[in-house]
């Protein structure tokens, strides 16, 4: 199978997911989803929103994974919001 040019490169965004902090289980099924081993994860970062909601941002991944993992995230029960905003690609 030959890969695309787009599936070549690797893409520097970010991954913005908003969810309750209080659905069972959560936090650890987005975890698992981060270890992926196609997404190269440079840096995550949560902020607690209020009492319920959280806000996290996940960077970096090639093309058709990072898009998987965005899909994957958006269909847990208790994420409002998954959004990936590419930035920049570069080749690999």
């Amino acid at each position: 199978m030959t890969r695309t040019p787009h599936e070549r490169q690797e893409v520097v965004g970010v991954l913005t997911i908003s969810y309750d902090n209080h659905q069972r289980e959560l936090s650890h099924k987005i975890r698992h989803i981060q270890r992926h081993r196609y997404v190269n994860v440079l840096c995550t970062t949560h902020v607690h929103l209020d009492k319920h909601n959280r806000l996290e941002t996940i960077i970096r991944g090639r093309p058709p994974k990072i898009e998987r993992i965005t899909d994957q995230m958006a269909d847990l029960r208790g994420v409002r919001v998954a959004k990936l905003t590419r930035a920049s690609a570069v080749a690999v």
